[in-house]
Parts: C-alpha cells; structure tokens; sequence
C-alpha cells in the first residue's frame, strides 16, 4: 500500500484517539479502521479505507461537546498512557503581557471560591487481562478489560509469564520516570516498561 496513504489512514485514527472515548460516531469510525487495518488483501483493504474517508471526515468535523467539561475520574484511567497534553485547559494561556511572557511551567494560582478544583492526576491503575499475545520477538501485548492495550518496550528484556487462561491474571500499570510506564503482573514485583498502543 503507498505510504502516503497508510499515513494519511493513521493520522486520521490518531486524530480521533483522543475523543474517541467521548463520542460515539468516532468509535464506530475507530472500530471499522480496525477491522479495514486486518483485510489482509491490499486493494481490499485500501477499498475498505476509501469506504470509511467520508465517515471519518464527518466524524472529525462534529466537535464533541463533551469536550466542554473537565473529564471524569472514569475518562482519566480510560486515557491513562495517554499524553493528552492541554487538551482540555485548552492548551497554554495566551501571553498579552511581558509579565505573562515564559510563565507557562509556573503553577496556576489557587482556584477561586465558586470554582471546580482542577481533577487530580491520576499515577496507576489496576485491570484484568481479557486476552495477551507475543510478539515474533518475545515481547508481550495486553488488552485490558478497560478497552486499553498496552505493549512490552522494545528495550525491555525480561520475559513475561501469564496463567494460561488469559482472564486469570491481572496487570497494575504505574507512571514511571520520564513520562515512562511501568506494568506489574500477577502481583509480582518484576517491572516491564511498556507503552499503550489504544
């Protein structure tokens, strides 16, 4: 398939991630990506792409309201791995003044009475496993049953053991240093540096 094209596909399935979980159409478009993304015939699946253009456009075009609001504690652990950035501080503020000017990593003032506190980050959280598989190079890939997907990092070398039945184990994700995430299976204190895929 031309490269250009499959960038454009994945552009396309970035730039609805992160709303994805807000909207509904934008889930639906996500989900047939998906299923286009495993059509193992090239022009099939290049069909299936064309097929769901327009059905991304639009669900790109409808800005969703939800966005409106500060997320929930649920919509954060959803995200967790994520790096969302100012997505819903509506980025940095903007800079009128020479005062304000480089003032952007200083810490906002404290919140004014009347005004919702601004929600807590979140550092781990816990799920159960629905299915694992291993990559050709031994490393592990998880889907949780929060609808997260998370994979072993390249430079990690330890070798992962699940219990056969994919539902029997369970995973902790935790922030680590550098914007890094750390995974704990099972319970035990063996550290796998991995990174969320969806």
């Amino acid at each position: 398939m031309n490269s250009r094209i499959s960038g454009a596909l994945w552009a396309i399935v970035l730039l609805c991630l992160p709303a994805a979980a807000l909207a509904d159409p934008r889930d639906d478009v996500l989900e047939a990506l998906g299923k286009c993304a495993a059509i193992a015939d090239d022009k099939g699946r290049l069909a299936c792409y064309d097929a769901l253009s327009p059905r991304a456009k639009e669900a790109l075009a409808v800005p969703p309201e939800a966005l409106a609001r500060p997320p929930t504690k649920e919509e954060q652990e959803s995200w967790f791995g994520f790096d969302l950035g100012g997505l819903f501080s509506g980025g940095s503020p903007k800079q009128t003044t020479p005062e304000q000017f480089g003032s952007e990593k200083i810490a906002p003032p404290p919140t004014q009475p009347g005004e919702s506190p601004k929600p807590e980050e979140i550092e781990s959280i816990a799920a159960g496993v629905t299915e694992y598989s291993f990559t050709p190079f031994g490393k592990f890939i998880v889907f949780l049953d929060n609808g997260q997907i998370w994979r072993q990092g390249e430079g990690d070398t330890d070798q992962a053991h699940f219990h056969k039945v994919a539902t029997d184990n369970n995973v902790v994700v935790e922030r680590g240093a550098f914007g890094s995430y750390n995974m704990l299976i099972n319970g035990s204190d063996k550290v796998f540096k991995v990174t969320r895929v969806k």
